[in-house]
């Protein structure tokens, strides 16, 4: 069996603002360094054997972090990415939905199967990073890995993982900092944990 940690990145301002981060290169914020410090905390009573991490600052910083407490070098995977949202990055969560969407659809709101162009939709998001994810677990078969990534990531590969369609994407959430697990089997992937922020309210 391979142990798949999934993270999302520790907070942003653009987190705080509710604004679509994208491929923009958003940093963490105060309290985003505090949060990978605590995931650090969590992690070092794990037997973690590699680390991978999206490219951007947010998803690297934070996997840098607890890559120290772990002693495991941070591998960067571009596939890792958060979707990329062309001219809705920057914006509002509410403006592009008054814009886009009805008004009465859960935020964030993502693009599911097609999109305007210059934006990629979560159909496509979902086939890239389930890509990665496989080759990385394919790299350290059982193994316990851990991977930073995005909230649209995560959604993304849940539903694939639960067997759910991407349009069911906004009853899922995955919170700043968060820890998820999937144990992937020979035949068969479980969800074994969802969203876990214990370690930031046990300090």
């Amino acid at each position: 069996m391979t142990r798949l940690f999934l993270v999302r990145h520790g907070e942003t301002t653009w987190n705080q603002l509710q604004k679509f981060q994208g491929h923009t290169d958003v940093p963490l914020s105060a309290r985003g360094w505090w949060q990978a410090k605590r995931l650090a905390e969590r992690f070092a009573r794990e037997s973690i054997t590699a680390i991978y991490a999206s490219d951007l600052a947010r998803a690297r910083d934070t996997a840098q972090v607890i890559a120290r407490a772990v002693r495991k070098p941070v591998v960067c995977e571009p596939r890792l990415r958060e979707a990329y949202l062309g001219e809705l990055q920057g914006l509002d969560y509410a403006v592009v939905r008054d814009r886009w969407f009805r008004a009465n659809d859960a935020l964030p709101c993502y693009f599911v199967e097609t999109a305007p162009p210059g934006i990629e939709c979560l159909r496509q998001l979902q086939s890239r990073v389930m890509r990665a994810v496989c080759d990385i677990a394919a790299r350290n078969r059982d193994q316990t890995i851990l991977v930073v990534m995005h909230g649209a990531c995560l959604r993304a590969v849940m539903c694939a993982w639960l067997g759910t369609e991407l349009a069911a994407h906004a009853k899922l959430n995955f919170d700043p900092a968060s820890v998820s697990e999937v144990e992937l089997h020979s035949r068969n992937a479980v969800v074994a944990l969802l969203n876990d922020t214990a370690h930031l309210h046990s300090m």
